[in-house]
């Protein structure tokens, strides 16, 4: 029953960051009118209300003007359904830590989508998630406020960090966008776990920067967004990061 309520929980949870996502980096107000499609902004029809059966519905398309929907449609309600039953399995089964495994699961989805879509991670999800994350960190298993804490001090430190150690690399390199995506990963996963995202996170955008530059299909100067990997940082400092830390530390 609680994997049921967790999975329901995230998939609506979804819907709405999907609904709400052209908002976040625009000037509209959130708390506006609903609409399905980007496009014609028609009022929201009810069947578009219920995560991810109006989209299979309408085979993906708008039943006012026929254009394709966002793929953020199906992404965000699934994707965080997905990870709301992981972090349920991977906490022991608790509630609370599916439930906020899952809200924060579909944070990372939408700033990854933000971030390949729009090369933003927009103050509109980061600062109210750190909010949140400050306020129900008591609610993770095995964690207190001082982890929280000391997770979200150490975030900002070593966001500094990677900012001067990218200048050399050219501008934009590591922008301010990333810093306050690793201060949210800090407070969501708290220490030592934010270690252990930004190793993996940032590991991973290296990897991949050095792929693309070396098979040519991006430059030195091009840019390549870091938001996507440091999701992935702070999904995996999620489930596994005390063990990864542990293993590490012996």
């Amino acid at each position: 029953m609680e994997l049921l309520i967790v999975v329901a929980a995230s998939l609506f949870a979804g819907c709405f960051m999907d609904l709400a996502f052209a908002r976040f980096y625009t000037g509209e107000p959130i708390g506006g009118p609903l609409y399905r499609c980007r496009e014609c902004r028609k009022t929201l029809r009810l069947i578009y209300a219920v995560p991810l059966f109006g989209y299979v519905v309408s085979l993906g398309r708008c039943r006012d003007c026929g254009e394709m929907l966002p793929v953020s449609a199906i992404v965000l309600p699934l994707g965080g359904a997905m990870l709301a039953a992981a972090s349920y399995v991977a906490l022991d089964e608790s509630l609370a830590g599916g439930l906020l495994g899952g809200f924060f699961g579909t944070v990372f989805l939408t700033l990854t989508l933000t971030d390949l879509e729009r090369r933003l991670l927009p103050n509109r999800i980061v600062y109210p998630s750190i909010l949140i994350a400050i306020a129900f960190c008591w609610a993770w298993p095995d964690s207190s406020y001082s982890d929280v804490l000391a997770g979200g001090v150490v975030a900002v430190a070593v966001g500094i960090g990677l900012i001067l150690f990218s200048l050399p690399f050219g501008r934009g390199a590591f922008g301010m966008g990333d810093v306050k995506m690793i201060v949210l990963i800090g407070f969501v996963v708290g220490l030592p776990s934010v270690v252990v995202a930004i190793f993996v996170g940032t590991l991973a955008a290296g990897v991949a920067a050095f792929l693309l530059i070396v098979t040519r299909l991006r430059g030195r100067g091009d840019y390549i967004p870091h938001g996507p990997f440091l999701a992935l940082g702070a999904i995996v400092a999620l489930f596994w990061g005390g063990d990864i830390w542990d293993a590490y530390t012996g």
